[in-house]
């Protein structure tokens, strides 16, 4: 049986570099903020009711041939709303 040495070169420097999680910090804030401030209504949310409402109309027109699929239809509206508000 052998045996094997290794040698392992210590690290050279830091390892994490002086004020990097400093500046990393002042991005992430700084980001956040710019966010913030350019966040509106989403057009997904500006329609989400208009959306809702033709789903509904739509399962109203399918509840004469197909009371099931406008069933799953009005279903689906009242679990949008209830999760989307």
């Amino acid at each position: 049986m052998s045996t094997i040495h290794l040698q392992v070169a210590p690290r050279v420097g830091p390892i994490v570099p002086r004020g990097s999680r400093l500046a990393a910090a002042a991005f992430l804030a700084a980001w956040r903020s710019l966010a913030r401030v350019g966040q509106g209504a989403s057009p997904q949310a500006r329609h989400s009711q208009r959306d809702v409402q033709a789903v509904r109309d739509l399962a109203e027109s399918y509840r004469d041939s197909d009371p099931a699929f406008a069933g799953d239809l009005l279903a689906a509206a009242d679990r949008h709303e209830r999760l989307h508000g």
